[in-house]
């Protein structure tokens, strides 16, 4: 606590840092923004504090202040895992929200727009989990009051719960793809459509991934980006995937080129349709395995069979009695 009251918390420093009223255009920096999620998912930042940092940050008096925490309160929400979601969904959090319909400020009517909004999303997301059901009330309550909610264009109903069951991050000393050690200035950075643990250069693709509710680009490992984008089918327990590593070593080829930055899969996409191409062209002209097998059989069976000789017949002298 003395060390805090010295130095100050990095949790309210990073809050204060992207809800700053000097924030350009005031509009959220989203990278930032779930850079921030991410240190909670991770249990770097504890998920109670930065709650209790966001409600801080919406008893400040300037509104693109408070529209900045209730932004980057969703992104924690829908990117910062469990932890989060439920000391978000307190009383204590939800009614300080919702006391921010009654502000009388310049931008009043932007921000209830705002708050009205994101407790319908919240509502639909928590909706089935009895620790979080305050927020349905919450909505329910205000329907009762005379609030309007506002048309949202993103799916409220399943696609938002599926949020719930992102997958969890896991942890390794090690990429999970390319097997280098992560050091200092080797960071570890996480897929966000399977949890695994990659290095930059083995994760550095970034695409939506709505059922997540990641609706802006987020980082992707190259096997969940390949089958995000459909070039390769989405098999269950291939690279990339939930429940696909769990500790085998990597083949030495991959460990060869784990010093070699990996290309942008989006930039080469025509060469992997033109490799594709020519692999399917080389197959067809290549010969029928399975006719040139049973034609050597033949052969051979042929050549192995003993062939029999049959003598021509002399026919023999025919000698008469005198």
């Amino acid at each position: 606590m003395v060390m805090r009251f010295i130095y100050g918390s990095p949790i309210e420093d990073e809050i204060a840092r992207l809800t700053a009223e000097d924030v350009p255009n005031h509009e959220l920096d989203i990278s930032e923004a779930l850079n921030f999620a991410d240190k909670i998912r991770s249990k770097e930042f504890s998920a109670k504090d930065a709650a209790k940092a966001l409600r801080d940050r919406l008893g400040f008096p300037n509104p693109n202040v408070q529209i900045l925490a209730i932004n980057l309160a969703d992104i924690c929400v829908k990117n910062g895992g469990s932890l989060i979601q439920l000391e978000i969904s307190r009383r204590e959090f939800i009614d300080a929200i919702s006391g921010l319909l009654d502000s009388r400020t310049g931008r009043d009517y932007e921000l209830r727009q705002i708050v009205l909004r994101i407790i319908q999303e919240w509502a639909a997301l928590f909706r089935g989990n009895s620790e979080t059901s305050y927020v349905s009330g919450v909505m329910e309550r205000l329907k009762r009051s005379g609030y309007s909610f506002p048309k949202i264009s993103i799916p409220s109903g399943d696609a938002m719960i599926d949020t719930a069951s992102a997958p969890e991050w896991e942890d390794s000393p090690v990429c999970q793809r390319c097997r280098t050690t992560f050091t200092f200035t080797n960071r570890k950075h996480h897929c966000r459509n399977c949890g695994k643990c990659y290095c930059n250069d083995c994760s550095s693709n970034n695409t939506p991934i709505p059922k997540f509710a990641y609706y802006e680009p987020v980082r992707v490992c190259h096997g969940c980006y390949l089958r995000l984008k459909k070039i390769v089918p989405d098999i269950e327990g291939a690279e990339g995937t939930p429940g696909s590593f769990r500790g085998q070593p990597a083949p030495s080829r991959q460990r060869a080129k784990s010093h070699t930055p990996t290309p942008n899969v989006a930039e080469d996409d025509a060469d992997l349709k033109a490799a594709i191409e020519l692999s399917l062209k080389e197959a067809q002209n290549r010969p029928n395995y399975a006719e040139y097998t049973l034609q050597g059989i033949q052969n051979s069976s042929a050549a192995a069979a003993p062939t029999t000789q049959i003598a021509p017949v002399s026919a023999a002298p025919i000698t008469t009695r005198a």
